[in-house]
């Protein structure tokens, strides 16, 4: 069970000003991945969602919001967000800082890119 309900997450994954830094923290990852060594695992599907996530079909609120609940739900962004002392997502989102919502996107990178975990245990 998360540190925080689930409608306080959700009220955090609308709320336009974090949804904005979501969406920053994924275009900076976007920009790293694709300039990975072609050999790191999962490549062709990392550079995939890289591409993706840099030229959206659209850039209005609805489309930068798409990938916030996947880190709206990581750990770390959850543990980060309940130090706030409220519910509030202004609040939640102040608690969480820019170097925790791009580790959170980095390690989030595999699973929402679809790279087989197989893949990453076999390259360790």
């Amino acid at each position: 069970m998360p540190a925080l309900p689930l409608t306080a997450l959700h009220a955090l994954a609308l709320h336009p000003p974090f949804a904005a830094r979501v969406r920053m923290a994924w275009t900076y990852v976007a920009r790293q991945v694709l300039s990975e060594d072609p050999g790191t695992p999962g490549s062709p599907l990392r550079g995939s969602l890289a591409r993706a996530v840099l030229n959206p079909a659209d850039l209005s609120l609805s489309a930068s919001t798409g990938l916030t609940p996947v880190i709206v739900t990581c750990d770390t962004i959850i543990t980060a967000a309940s130090t706030a002392g409220s519910e509030e997502p202004s609040a939640l989102s102040a608690a969480i800082s820019d170097a925790v919502l791009i580790a959170s996107v980095e390690k989030a990178w595999n699973i929402t890119a679809g790279v087989p975990r197989e893949l990453l245990l076999s390259s360790a």
